[in-house]
């Protein structure tokens, strides 16, 4: 009957990395949920192994003061990279417990340039297990992703001492079974293995949940004394350089799949390009091109943001390909004959042939499509411009027709109101003329009634004359004039000499005469 396998000195490592900096809020600015590793290391993480060192965990790092993050606190510690105050790792208190072997543990914090990086410990001492209590070392799934939620990533290393020298790939397998549980195992898939100082190592992993598990199995008695001081911070550096090349190719691709969409956006507004151009309403057409291009070129702005953020992404792969060769390099100095290290140089393999060269695929394929939606805003700008000279102009023209228009209707009530003006005079001179007609007809009623009243006088005055000498109707001019005839001559002589005499004063009666008219002409119509 085979024995449950078991395993003795089991330690296992987490290696968490979270983005410090956002380059989108700033030059070395903090990322919005920067501090969040260390929130989940001492909260949930420490919560569960109840370790009080680790609970109090932000209390010990220079980017925490008075319980609040303070990233202004590694300021003056950059050049070191470490958080903890101490500047060294902190220990902790080995944690009894009741069926089990005591606990161990310890953490180290960095700042690997724009990233926060740490590597924590949990391990039994010269201990004996089964595998399948390699779950005490990751209670309740605490150390996997999707609880520590790194930004970047993280990696599980695992180093034990098989009981039974056997089938070292078997005993790997059951290791990750029993350490991060059934339902994700089956999620996992190796992807190399190779030989670390003498010892089998076995890599497993998942892009798309972040998990990343490395399995040490030691072989040879003499592994643990090949490793230096500077083996876990060269190892830091590397996984380090991994996941950031894993995030930003992850990154790329959402860059280009945000840049494709965009691009059909783009398409399918091109068709309204024709049909605006048919439109017979300048103003309208000036209208719907101006719509248009503020649309395109809010579309390609964002297009070449994301082209920009796939150059970027390709320097960032560029930049940790050569932290990750410069890492690999110098645990490759530290390495044994007989170590075999060819995983780690596939994935170096991989940052070239595949990541960089897709990513390179992606932007020049953005890249020719920007090139036609350049040229498309270009040519309706150009059509804005000619649209807008030749709206200016023919509003112009309108505007000056709307001046002529006003200067003939002004000039048309102008002589409107000289014809009225001239009707007036006309009528006014009519007008006039009749009184002087009326006023002449009044003088001759005047002149009528005065010379008949004044014969009738005369005659009346004369006639007595007759009776007295009567008149001979033969004319007999050897005879004197007859009385009444001589009395007639004389009349006639003095009215002369008397009208003679009131001429010059006719004018004064003239002007009299138009007030006294009215009420003579009153008086003659009784």
């Amino acid at each position: 009957m085979n024995e449950p396998p078991q395993i003795k000195n089991p330690s296992i490592t987490l290696y968490p990395f979270h983005l410090r900096n956002d380059g989108d809020e700033g030059y070395q600015e903090q990322a919005q949920n920067a501090d969040r590793i260390w929130q989940h290391l001492a909260d949930n993480v420490g919560g569960k192994f109840e370790f009080p060192e680790l609970k109090s965990l932000r209390d010990k790092l220079i980017c925490y003061k008075d319980g609040k993050y303070y990233p202004a606190g590694e300021d003056a510690n950059l050049s070191i990279q470490k958080l903890l105050k101490n500047g060294k790792g902190l220990n902790f208190t080995p944690l009894i417990q009741p069926n089990y072997p005591n606990l161990r543990g310890s953490i180290n914090t960095r700042r690997i340039n724009d990233t926060y990086a740490a590597d924590l410990t949990f391990y039994y001492q010269d201990a004996t297990i089964l595998v399948a209590d390699l779950k005490q070392l990751n209670p309740e799934g605490c150390l996997l992703s999707n609880q520590i939620q790194a930004s970047l990533g993280q990696t599980l290393f695992l180093y034990a001492e098989p009981v039974v020298y056997d089938d070292y790939r078997s005993l790997a397998d059951k290791c990750v079974r029993a350490l991060v549980g059934d339902g994700i195992e089956t999620e996992l898939q190796i992807t190399g293995t190779g030989k670390l100082f003498g010892s089998p190592i076995f890599e497993y992993d998942n892009l798309s949940k972040k998990c990343h598990v490395l399995i040490w199995l030691q072989q040879n008695p003499d592994t643990l004394k090949f490793i230096t001081g500077n083996f876990n911070s060269y190892l830091t550096n590397l996984l380090c350089a991994r996941s950031k090349t894993l995030f930003v190719y992850n990154q790329a691709k959402e860059s280009y799949r945000l840049g494709q969409q965009i691009a059909t956006k783009l398409d399918k507004l091109l068709p309204e390009f024709t049909q605006i151009e048919s439109e017979p309403n300048r103003e309208v057409k000036l209208t719907k091109l101006k719509s248009l291009l503020a649309q395109i070129r809010s579309l390609v702005f964002d297009y070449t943001k994301e082209l920009r953020h796939l150059r970027e992404f390709s320097n960032t792969i560029d930049i940790n390909t050569e932290n990750y060769e410069e890492a690999y390099a110098k645990i490759k100095e530290l390495s044994v004959d007989g170590d075999n290290l060819q995983f780690l140089e596939k994935f170096r393999s991989l940052c070239d042939r595949k990541y960089q060269r897709q990513i390179q695929k992606d932007l020049n394929y953005l890249m020719a499509n920007q090139d036609l939606f350049q040229q498309t805003i270009s040519t309706i700008r150009g059509m804005v411009a000619i649209e807008q000279v030749e709206l200016s102009r023919e509003q112009a023209e309108r505007e000056h027709q709307r001046d002529r228009e006003q200067i003939q209707l002004y000039q048309q009530k102008e002589q409107e109101q000289k014809d009225r003006d001239l009707a007036q005079i006309t009528q006014d001179k009519e007008s006039e003329d009749k009184e002087k007609k009326r006023d002449r007809q009044l003088e001759n009623i005047i002149f009528f009634v005065g010379t008949a009243i004044g014969g009738g006088q005369i005659f009346s005055a004369a006639y007595p004359l007759i009776k007295d000498t009567p008149i001979k109707w033969q004319p007999d001019f050897s005879l004197p004039l007859h009385p009444f005839t001589s009395t007639i001559i004389g009349s006639l002589v003095f009215g002369i000499l008397f009208g003679l005499l009131i001429l010059p004063i006719l004018p004064l009666a003239r002007k009299i005469l138009p007030k006294i008219g009215p009420l003579v002409r009153k008086i003659l119509s009784r």
